[in-house]
C-alpha cells in the first residue's frame, strides 16, 4: 500500500512553504517518525517525518523547491508489504538466477554477510555523515540490531583516513580524505539555528544599515519606575515594570511622533504603517525569536509590560503562532541585563529599524559647576536606509531622548 507524504502546515495561516532538502533517498527503508525532509517558511523551519513504516518509493517535489502549497503530495511512501523490497542481502526472487553474493559493486565483507542484520541508520546519523563526509557503507553501528548512531559517525570521522590501495601511478597523498573535522565535537545545526543564520546573512547583505547613537540621562526614568512599582505593590499586584518596558513605550511613542519613520521597504513601494508594531527579541535555548507587540504606542506602560511578559512566556514555551512573530515595523533588542554598554543590532526584515538598548551606567556630569553622579543609558538605532533617511532617524532619536529624560510624557 502506498501513502502520500504531504506538505504539512505549521499553522492555520500557512498556505505554502519551501521544501529545503530531502534527508533520505528513494529506496530507503524508514520507520514512522523518522525525519524525511525539511521545510521552511519565512520565519521558521521544521522537519517532515515519515507517516508510517515503509520505503520511500518516489520523490515528487525535489529539495530547494519554493512556494509548495500545503497538503501537496511531495513524495510517496510504500508501506506494509512493500518494505521487504529494500532489505539488503535477501535471497533473489525466483526468476533471478541465484548468486552467492552481489558482484556488480564490490563491498566490504560486513556489508554482504548473509547472516548480518539489515543495515539501519538513524536520521541524525545520516545527516551527520553527509555533513562530515563519512561513508556509512561497511560501518558497524553500536545501536540496537547494528543501527548506526550519531556517535558512530563522530567516531568514524575522528579516525585517520584509510590509506588508499597502492597503485604505481598514484601517490597515497593524492587520495581524497574525508572532510576535515574541526577540533572538538561537531554539533549538527538545528532547524532554528540554520534559519536564523540564513535570515541574518540575507539581512546584512540586502539591507543597507546605518547606525545612530544617543546617550540619555536615565535618573528620572529610574525614579518613575520605582514609583510605579511601589504603587503596583500597594494595590496588591505582583507585576513589576522593567526599564525595558519603559524604554519600549518611549520608543513606540517616538516612532508614532515621527511620521516619516512609520514606513518599511517593499520593492513595489514604501509601506506606510498605521500602528507601531514592535518586535521584541526573546532569547531561547539555541536561538531567538521576536514576538510582535501590536499597536505598542497606544498601550499604557502597564499594559505594554503585561503584553511583553505574555509574549515572552509564550515564546519560551514554544506556543507562538507564525502570525505572532511575523511582520512588524521596528525591532527592539536589550542586552543591558548582561552588562553590555552598547551594541548595534541587525535589522529583521521586513522591519525598517532595530533599537539596541545597553545598560545604565553611572557617570559624572556638571550641574551648576558642581560634579554630580548621573545614570546614563546608551541607545543605538539601526536603520534601513532604503526606507528611512539619516535626518528622519535623527529626529526619531531626538523624540526618544526627550521621552526618556522626561518620562511623565509616557503617560500622554
Amino acid at each position: 500500500m502506498s501513502v502520500n507524504i504531504l506538505m504539512p502546515a505549521i499553522s492555520p495561516s500557512m498556505t505554502s512553504g519551501k521544501l529545503v532538502r530531502w534527508h533520505v533517498e528513494p529506496g530507503t527503508r524508514v520507520r514512522q517518525g523518522d525525519i524525511l525532509a525539511e521545510l521552511e517558511t519565512d520565519k521558521a523551519a521544521m522537519d517532515i517525518e515519515a507517516p508510517a513504516d515503509g520505503v520511500l518509493e518516489t520523490i515528487l517535489v525535489p529539495g530547494g523547491t519554493a512556494d509548495v502549497p500545503v497538503e501537496t503530495p511531495i513524495g510517496i511512501l510504500a508501506s506494509g508489504a512493500a518494505e521487504p523490497a529494500v532489505e539488503p542481502d535477501l535471497a533473489p526472487a525466483p526468476d533471478v538466477a541465484p548468486a552467492p553474493a552481489p558482484v556488480a559493486e564490490p563491498a566490504p565483507a560486513s556489508a554482504v554477510d548473509p547472516d548480518a542484520p539489515p543495515r539501519r541508520i538513524s536520521p541524525l546519523a545520516r545527516r551527520l555523515a553527509r555533513e562530515m563526509g563519512v561513508e556509512t557503507d561497511g560501518l558497524r553501528g553500536t545501536g540496537p540490531k547494528g543501527r548506526i548512531l550519531a556517535a558512530d559517525i563522530r567516531e568514524a570521522a575522528e579516525r585517520p583516513a584509510p590509506t588508499p590501495v597502492p597503485a604505481p601511478a598514484i601517490a597515497p597523498v593524492a587520495a581524497p580524505a574525508p572532510q576535515a573535522v574541526p577540533a572538538g565535537e561537531v554539533e549538527p545545526h538545528t532547524a532554528m539555528r540554520r534559519t536564523i543564520a540564513q535570515r541574518l546573512v540575507e539581512a546584512k547583505q540586502t539591507v543597507p544599515h546605518f547606525y545612530l547613537e544617543v546617550r540619555c540621562e536615565a535618573d528620572a526614568l529610574l525614579a518613575l519606575r520605582k514609583e510605579l512599582n511601589a504603587a503596583l505593590a500597594a494595590s496588591g499586584s505582583d507585576a513589576k515594570l522593567t526599564v525595558n518596558d519603559l524604554v519600549m513605550k518611549a520608543y513606540a511613542l517616538a516612532i508614532a511622533r515621527t511620521p516619516d519613520a512609520m514606513v518599511t521597504w517593499n520593492e513595489a513601494g514604501l509601506v506606510r504603517h498605521t500602528s507601531v508594531d514592535i518586535g521584541l527579541a526573546v532569547a531561547l535555548e539555541g536561538g531567538l525569536i521576536t514576538p510582535i507587540l501590536r499597536d505598542a504606542a497606544r498601550l499604557s506602560p502597564g499594559a505594554l509590560s503585561q503584553a511583553a511578559r505574555d509574549a515572552i512566556a509564550r515564546a519560551r514555551a514554544g506556543r507562538l503562532m507564525p502570525e505572532e512573530y511575523s511582520g512588524g515595523l521596528a525591532g527592539l533588542s536589550n542586552l543591558g541585563m548582561y552588562g553590555v554598554s552598547a551594541f548595534s543590532a541587525i535589522i529583521n526584515p521586513p522591519q525598517s529599524m532595530n533599537l539596541a538598548v545597553g545598560t545604565t551606567e553611572t557617570e559624572l556630569a556638571l550641574r551648576d559647576g558642581q560634579a554630580v553622579e548621573v545614570q546614563r543609558l546608551r541607545l543605538t538605532l539601526s536603520v534601513d536606509h532604503r526606507a528611512i533617511d539619516g535626518a528622519v532617524g535623527a529626529q526619531l532619536l531626538q523624540q526618544l531622548k526627550t521621552l526618556i529624560e522626561t518620562p511623565l510624557l509616557l503617560a500622554s
